[in-house]
């Protein structure tokens, strides 16, 4: 019997999803300039088989950034996670690990590319933050809210709000120097000491929010 128009294969979701992986992977190579011609060859398919998953070009972007919280997830676990680490060296050990998956694992482009595709464009802006802003964001909150819970850090209200504002405020430089050195090469301008800066930076947030006396 004929399938009726419009009407989906039993494996399209998990289609969508294994295509959306390579998309994230087209991405990561090519940056935020990646054309639908790009995608259908990175992804061994055609822009109608594109077009059909995912409308356009946004929605494939969207879906591909969104695919990367998947991969990321043992990495935002660990992040999550300060284990019997104190306020100090948990933060430390976040901010190098970031720094060194930056460009060693395609961090950087990740984090990148999504800023600049994302920017203005209502599909690919929200995939950004489901598949990578949020979960890195939500992951620090999780760490940050557990050194809370055993007396190690205040942050004057305990609630969601103060959280989500401290892990901002811990992320965002971070997040801005390794931007601004590498994404756009800033380290040729006006190069910037990385461990310096990051050890500068965790010990003002641990005298800012840190209970040890």
């Amino acid at each position: 019997m004929a399938r009726r128009a419009g009407a989906r294969n039993h494996d399209y979701d998990e289609k969508r999803r294994q295509l959306a992986s390579k998309v994230l992977a087209a991405v990561v190579r090519h940056g935020a300039a990646v054309s639908l011609h790009d995608l259908a060859r990175e992804t061994e398919t055609s822009i109608p088989t594109l077009k059909h998953y995912f409308q356009d070009r946004s929605g494939a972007l969207a879906e591909g950034l969104r695919s990367a919280v998947g991969d990321a997830r043992p990495y935002l676990d660990e992040m999550a996670d300060p284990g019997r680490r104190g306020l100090a060296s948990s933060l430390r050990k976040v901010s190098l690990d970031l720094t060194g998956a930056w460009t060693a694992f395609g961090v950087g482009k990740l984090f990148g590319t999504g800023l600049v595709a994302g920017m203005g464009d209502a599909a690919i802006g929200p995939g950004y933050l489901d598949g990578v802003l949020e979960p890195t964001i939500l992951a620090m909150e999780a760490r940050l809210r557990e050194h809370a819970r055993r007396g190690e850090a205040s942050f004057g209200s305990e609630d969601d709000f103060a959280i989500r504002a401290a892990s901002l405020a811990f992320l965002s430089p971070i997040l801005l120097a390794l931007l601004h050195q590498d994404g756009l090469s800033g380290k040729r301008c006006r190069p910037l000491d990385m461990e310096r800066f990051l050890g500068f930076h965790v010990e003002r947030f641990v005298r800012a929010y840190g209970t040890a006396s």
